[in-house]
């Protein structure tokens, strides 16, 4: 039998704003599906593209083996409370109790990504959920929320706590940690939900920051390219505190005053782009992080790339991606 194979190719497009990605199969055919979308709004777009009958919420629209994640519900659950929609977002609590939150003697645990033989928790997944429940309960005046809020945090503090840092997965099975903690998981809010005296540091690496840092040691732990989706999370954390790296802002005004394009990854060394896409998440990422810091340069930003904020995708668009600038247009 003749063995099929795929050849993925990336590349830019200007249609509406989204990062495409190709996907050239044996014969050259060409795989890309464009929606109509200019008439619905974010949810519409979300609930006829991406979820499912059950309520889970692809990571494609459009995939013969999708994984329906904890992030991708989570992230609709803040959507849903920016919006104040008690509705929708009690239906994706329903959601989160029945695929991904396990109970395990007195614990609560949520699920990375929905399946039976998942017996792994992401501290992000668990931690942004806590904090959306937590806003919610108040906002909903829906006490449930608080006590659902609660007892995940209770096993977070339990099992992902070691001397002030954060192992970023915790496995209720075989009761292992992560070794180390990822620096792009950190966040001021989540971090005061836990009670942490005093915050971690991530370690700069240059330019730019290291992505994880030991957790018996401290020591960090830095790739060779940069991904901007990280660099971005751990920048905006560090506004304020010992970490904040001056080399890394001067570098990221920098490519936005001379290029007004921020591409998805860059070399550490020398700054340079190692790829030639760019992302909604991405320019997102960078808004809320130069509205904390030089907010002309984030007003630029939506602007001049305003199509990455619009309610545009394709077949090959990631719901990280997409919510992301939903999320960040909503707040505008």
């Amino acid at each position: 039998m003749k063995k099929m194979f795929s050849i993925f190719i990336i590349l830019i497009f200007s249609i509406g704003g989204v990062m495409i990605y190709l996907n050239i199969k044996e014969g050259n055919h060409l795989e890309v599906t464009y929606f109509t979308t200019h008439n619905l709004n974010a949810i519409e777009i979300i609930e006829k593209y991406y979820m499912t009958d059950d309520g889970l919420i692809k990571n494609y629209s459009v995939t013969d083996k999708p994984e329906y994640l904890a992030e991708s519900t989570g992230l609709y659950m803040e959507l849903l409370l920016q919006q104040k929609n008690e509705a929708l977002f009690g239906e994706q609590v329903a959601v989160l109790k029945k695929y991904f939150i396990v109970q395990v003697e007195d614990d609560l645990f949520i699920k990375w990504k929905a399946g039976i033989d998942i017996s792994v928790n992401a501290f992000i997944d668990d931690i942004r959920i806590i904090h959306i429940l937590k806003q919610a309960a108040a906002i909903f005046h829906n006490e449930d929320y608080g006590t659902l809020a609660n007892g995940l945090l209770a096993s977070i503090k339990k099992h992902q706590q070691v001397n002030g840092k954060i192992p970023h997965y915790y496995d209720w099975e075989s009761k292992d940690q992560a070794p180390t903690m990822v620096n792009s998981y950190l966040h001021n809010d989540y971090l005061n939900i836990l009670d942490i005296d005093k915050y971690p540091i991530p370690s700069t690496d240059g330019m730019f920051y290291a992505e994880e840092q030991m957790i018996k040691n401290d020591k960090p732990i830095s790739q060779e390219k940069a991904h901007m989706v990280d660099q971005l999370l751990i920048a905006t954390y560090c506004i304020g505190k010992t970490c904040e790296n001056q080399k890394f802002d001067k570098w990221l005004k920098n490519q936005w005053e001379e290029e007004k394009t921020i591409y998805g990854r860059y070399n550490k060394k020398n700054g340079k782009a190692t790829v030639k896409y760019e992302s909604r998440a991405v320019y997102s990422l960078a808004v809320l992080y130069f509205k904390k810091i030089h907010s002309p340069i984030a007003n630029e930003i939506l602007m001049e790339k305003s199509s990455f904020f619009r309610n545009k995708i394709d077949s090959t668009t990631h719901f990280f991606d997409y919510i992301y600038g939903v999320i960040v247009s909503n707040e505008e």
